[in-house]
């Protein structure tokens, strides 16, 4: 429109960009170009050396930008805090006196899809003047729903207190919040105005805190993929969506991913994906699909695997187990170990808000229950593991859960029952160990048994080393934080006398071992 011409001074990293191609400004980061002796460096990293040469310029100075500004309250909506003033003719601009607050919503309003709905209520708009009592209008604006939510959370609080917004006594007891949890948008927008209004309320001396939050998490954004124009390098619209080629250039579309917009029309109807999957696939299927502070990509084939999941699981926990034993076996040991394990692990990673760990443990847990409850096992530990296992899922499906706290008799909702406790005694160094290792030889004979292609196998030779070596090593580690002296650590082994038929061996291996800390000490 005014002919300003168009100087690139940023080239992204991964393209380059055109003067005539360009439709809106490039705002990402890149390398500078047309910057003279600043050419080829990366924008950022190349801001103190720009502001120290405007400074010698006498053209410009760094300073410090605050994020917080003047800020428009008020809104032409409905829901908000109604803006206690009236307007008279006679006497201007007039607050609403301290005992007619707080000034409520109204009821009787039209909602005509445009305006302001609340100039629709006559018995809102049309008051008397507090001051001269003469015929005057209320203020209509409401203001931003911020102004709420920077300072509900004292409210919560103590949300029966009549006279005050909040008694300090009760508001320091239970402030502040633990974790604050929201998008990046909230960093900058509530995040700063909730510091902002608890700072004003200390020094009104309404309580005694200085920050609102302890823990900060922000939460990613949910990615879908929608037509991209490489040539125009702009997404496509919404009504331009299901186009294979962009009106504008004529180049054939590519899917990139873009954070979920309304504009661009790559949203997911909520309601839909329930009405096919369910509320709680949905929730498996974000919660797992990526950690909490990750982008997620959203996927059909990620939700249809959540919903089998969840459906499996179902089946699995709501049936009692049909091959019962009578008798125990080392395979009752294991899976009292694996649940206790499991509830160590997923309970420490609830607390980190680690939650697609927390998924992860519970689906290995949930595959070695499968293969228990297939082969038979003792009723009583099948019914403990399923149980605890249901409170240990509730909180990523709680609908799924509930349902199968029912069917297992339980009273009251899961939601009120106690989290499960572990046996510390039993998740020890040995015992991990011993697990491990058995766990590793069942893989290995199932291994072999799909090598050669047998469903069973009648004899299995398990070769181990002999019992004597393990004594040595165990006696070997031992003498070698004491001593470095070969002969000195020979003379003390060899006063054990099962150990003399293998001098030889003895020797040999003490010495290799000796060789190699000296190696690595050195090193």
């Amino acid at each position: 429109e005014y002919d300003i011409p168009i100087k690139i001074v940023i080239q992204p990293f991964d393209y380059e960009i055109h003067e005539k191609k360009m439709i809106r400004a490039y705002e990402g980061d890149g390398t500078l170009v047309n910057s003279n002796e600043f050419n080829g460096m990366e924008n950022r990293s190349t801001i103190k050396s720009i502001t120290k040469k405007l400074e010698k310029m006498k053209m410009g100075e760094d300073t410090i930008n605050y994020k917080l500004r003047d800020w428009l309250i008020s809104r032409q909506r409905y829901w908000g805090c109604p803006i206690p003033i009236i307007y008279c003719d006679t006497c201007g601009i007039v607050p609403v006196p301290y005992e007619d607050l707080p000034v409520e919503l109204p009821k009787d309003i039209k909602f005509a899809g445009k305006g302001n709905p609340l100039k629709t209520s006559v018995s809102f708009v049309k008051v008397q003047c507090p001051k001269c009592r003469k015929p005057a209008k209320r203020e209509t604006d409401t203001m931003d729903t911020f102004v709420d939510s920077s300072w509900y959370f004292f409210r919560y609080c103590d949300p029966d207190e009549k006279k005050l917004p909040y008694r300090k006594d009760i508001a320091d007891y239970w402030m502040n919040v633990d974790q604050y949890i929201g998008g990046v948008e909230h960093s900058v927008l509530h995040l700063l105005y909730a510091r902002f209004f608890t700072k004003v309320a200390r020094d009104l001396g309404l309580h005694s805190c200085d920050e609102p939050f302890q823990k900060l998490l922000t939460q990613g954004m949910i990615n879908k993929a929608h037509p991209f124009c490489l040539e125009c390098e702009t997404f496509a619209k919404k009504a331009e969506m299901h186009d294979k080629k962009c009106k504008r250039c004529g180049t054939e579309y590519i899917l990139k991913s873009v954070k979920m917009s309304k504009s661009l029309g790559n949203t997911v109807e909520p309601i839909g994906i329930m009405n096919k999957y369910g509320a709680d696939a949905a929730r498996f299927f974000i919660l797992f699909g990526a950690s909490p502070k990750s982008g997620l990509e959203w996927s059909d084939e990620g939700v249809d695997f959540a919903y089998k999941f969840i459906r499996n699981f179902f089946h699995l926990l709501r049936e009692p187990i049909e091959k019962v034993r009578t008798k125990s076996s080392i395979r009752d040991e294991l899976i009292t170990y694996n649940l206790n394990k499991t509830i160590k692990m997923v309970t420490e990673s609830y607390e980190k808000l680690a939650i697609r760990d927390v998924i992860n443990h519970i689906i290995l847990f949930f595959s070695d229950l499968t293969k228990y409850k297939d082969e038979g096992g003792l009723k009583e530990i099948f019914n403990e593991c399923r149980e605890k296992l249901t409170l240990l899922f509730h909180p990523i499906a709680p609908h799924t859960t509930e349902e199968i706290w029912e069917h297992l008799g339980k009273k009251g909702f899961i939601s009120l029952a106690n989290w499960p406790s572990y046996n510390d005694s039993l998740l020890t160094v040995e015992n991990e160990f011993k697990w491990k290792l058995m766990g590793n030889t069942v893989d290995d004979i199932n291994s072999i048994k799909l090598a050669t292609k047998k469903d069973k196998l009648k004899h299995i030779n398990i070769i181990i080393a002999a019992s004597w070596k393990f004594k040595f090593y165990s006696l070997l580690i031992g003498l070698i934080e004491k001593s470095r002296d070969q002969g000195e650590i020979m003379k003390k082994i060899m006063q054990h006398y099962e150990f003399k038929t293998y001098a030889k061996f003895i020797n040999q291996t003490t010495a290799k071992i000796l060789k190699n800390i000296e190696g690595r000490i050195q090193a």
